[in-house]
């Protein structure tokens, strides 16, 4: 929406959450440092009229309307979900095309394999709309990097495919007003299965970096897969506590739920299972090593992002908990209230009680905790304290940490997972 309002088009947006059509018609951004992503303002454009934000999706069905993105969950627990793309289709499915002047929607969800043609298409041919005359019906996956400005919708690459040629070129011309980097698939086939794919690779890559961190705790794996990326066809990967977020940890399931022959990806399986255990793993890690509470940095699964989405935290919890460890969550982004409800635990304050805690975990590597002083940090710990770090937040402080006593662990160094 930002995007083209910001390329002077008007676009109106409809979302079932009454809290989310009140901020963006306030103009504020829900997402914490998305402005810095995006490079400009949003209540110029509010105020200009160029956005606006509405829970009555019969809004969008209103004639001057021509063009569709749908953009909803395509997930619930962490398995692949089609309820709310159907409904979207039903809901499109009651305006009146022609096809002199057809509509165009675009999926940017992640799908399915085969979700356009068995979902979409399916459902808008029930109300006697025909696609490729009435409707032009196209997908074009978002990518989105919100770590990086530089990274952005405007300058990533981006895959696009309709159902119809037409379609594809109708596609280019509008997603072109705010992508400069279109990628043209042959059909709509093939860049329906690209997100899934991508994020997949990402997924199995991911956890053989787990897996070799725990089949050879005495070696600094993160060490050997940093000098392993120097080769030119390695990206770099690292151990982790567990994927999160809404692509990754469900793209490998989506990929094998539209399989022909599923049973070829025996890989998929095990990719699955395994990121699903690694949470417990090191909740029974920490749990075992550190005396007293746990303390948990970090709700989110990612770095200066309020999206808890398949966090691997909530599953430690869990199993934390279960163990009868007292665990407390502190996320910079999460109000008490809303650790209570995610995690089902309480919060605390960062970091004035760390030293409360005989084991921490810190999950995503927050601004907040890379940059608190070194004097700050090291008045609030203690000797005898357990420390896993998932990312290497505080690495470089490693062997102060050892000078006074403190057992830290980036996960996949050395001995990170024994004694």
């Amino acid at each position: 929406m930002a995007y083209f309002a910001n390329r002077g088009v008007y676009v109106i947006g409809t979302d079932v959450n009454p809290s989310t059509v009140q901020s963006i018609n306030s103009g504020n951004v829900l997402i914490p440092n998305l402005e810095r992503w995006l490079g400009f303002e949003i209540k110029p454009l509010v105020r200009e009229g160029l956005i606006r934000a509405t829970e009555s999706w019969k809004d969008l069905l209103a004639e001057d309307i021509r063009v569709h993105l749908i953009a909803v969950p395509t997930e619930r627990g962490g398995e692949p979900w089609n309820d709310p793309t159907i409904d979207v289709a039903t809901k499109l499915s009651q305006r009146t095309p022609t096809a002199k002047r057809p509509d165009l929607i675009i999926v940017e969800s992640t799908l399915t394999p085969g979700t356009l043609d068995n979902v979409v298409a399916r459902t808008l041919q029930q109300k006697d709309r025909k696609v490729g005359f009435e409707y032009l019906v196209g997908v074009a996956p978002r990518r989105d990097w919100f770590e990086s400005p530089e990274k952005n919708l405007k300058s990533l690459k981006r895959v696009i495919g309709g159902t119809t040629p037409e379609t594809t070129e109708a596609m280019r011309r509008v997603l072109g007003l705010v992508c400069d980097n279109l990628i043209e698939a042959t059909d709509h086939h093939v860049v329906e299965i690209v997100k899934s794919v991508e994020n997949s690779i990402l997924h199995v890559c991911s956890v053989y970096a787990m897996q070799l961190s725990r089949a050879y705790p005495h070696i600094n794996v993160c060490e050997v897969l940093r000098l392993a990326s120097t080769h030119w066809r390695i990206p770099l990967y690292y151990p982790s506590v567990g994927t999160g977020g809404y692509c990754v940890p469900v793209s490998t399931k989506y990929v094998k739920s539209g399989a022909a022959c599923p049973e070829a990806l025996g890989i998929a399986d095990e990719t699955i299972n395994y990121d699903v255990n690694q949470p417990i793993f090191i909740a029974d890690l920490i749990g075992k090593k550190a005396g007293g509470s746990i303390g948990i940095l970090g709700l989110a699964y990612k770095r200066d992002l309020k999206v808890h989405t398949l966090s691997p935290t909530i599953r430690i919890v869990e199993r934390l908990r279960n163990l009868g460890k007292d665990v407390r969550v502190h996320d910079p982004f999460y109000t008490r209230e809303e650790v209570l409800n995610i995690a089902g635990t309480e919060t605390f304050q960062y970091p004035y009680e760390l030293k409360a805690f005989g084991g921490l975990i810190i999950v995503p590597s927050h601004t907040l905790y890379e940059r608190t002083p070194r004097r700050t940090l090291f008045e609030n710990l203690r000797r005898g304290q357990v420390i896993l770090d998932n990312l290497g937040t505080w690495e470089r402080w490693r062997t102060d940490f050892l000078e006074i006593g403190i057992n830290y662990h980036r996960v996949g160094d050395r001995d990170w997972c024994t004694g």
